[in-house]
Formats: structure tokens, C-alpha cells, sequence
């Protein structure tokens, strides 16, 4: 009988023990990130103003050259494409030799 309450009694004991310690940590797997604290949210009116967009920057000589001749590579694509395709070209190609073919031409 003894025994018996011996027993019982130091499982009583280390049951609380126990149940405070965690499992030993694996090592290959990493240990779980504790969630972030929560911030109070700010009041609407300390909100900042949304703030103007900045406006764009002007596009250089090159690049308004470029833009006309893709426009014109698009006109002639579309005025000729299906002999164009019969051909075997794509756009893209078209409109690489195009635009390659006006730049020479100073255009």
C-alpha cells in the first residue's frame, strides 16, 4: 500500500512539471516565429495627405524618334500584311527591318 501512494503521490508531483516543459526542439526543422505584436491603428486625421504624383519626364529626341517610327512600321504592317505573311514574316521581324530600314533613311 505504500507502494501504491508512493507512486501516486510523486505522479501528482511531477505531473505539473511535465506539462510545463516543451519537447525538445527538432533541428532540422526551425522553431516557429512568434507572431508580430499589435499596433493601435492611427486616428484617420493624422492620416497623411496622399501625396501629388510626380509628373512625368519629358521623353528625349531618341525616344520620340523611336515612337514615330513604330507608328509608321505599324501603318505599313497593317496596309501589308498578308503579302507580308505570305512572305514568311512576322511582326516582329517586320517590324525589326522596318524600323532599321527608316532609321538609315533619317527618318
Amino acid at each position: 500500500m505504500r507502494l501504491i501512494t508512493a507512486f501516486a503521490l510523486s505522479a501528482l508531483l511531477s505531473a505539473p512539471a511535465l506539462a510545463q516543459t516543451a519537447a525538445p526542439a527538432n533541428p532540422l526543422r526551425p522553431a516557429p516565429k512568434a507572431a508580430p505584436a499589435a499596433t493601435p491603428a492611427a486616428p484617420a486625421a493624422a492620416a497623411p495627405a496622399a501625396e501629388a504624383p510626380k509628373p512625368k519626364r519629358a521623353r528625349s529626341e531618341a525616344q520620340l524618334a523611336n515612337d514615330n517610327r513604330m507608328k509608321a512600321c505599324g501603318a505599313e504592317w497593317r496596309a501589308n500584311k498578308d503579302k507580308l505573311k505570305a512572305q514568311g514574316k512576322t511582326w516582329r521581324t517586320y517590324n525589326v527591318e522596318c524600323r532599321a530600314r527608316m532609321k538609315a533613311a533619317g527618318q
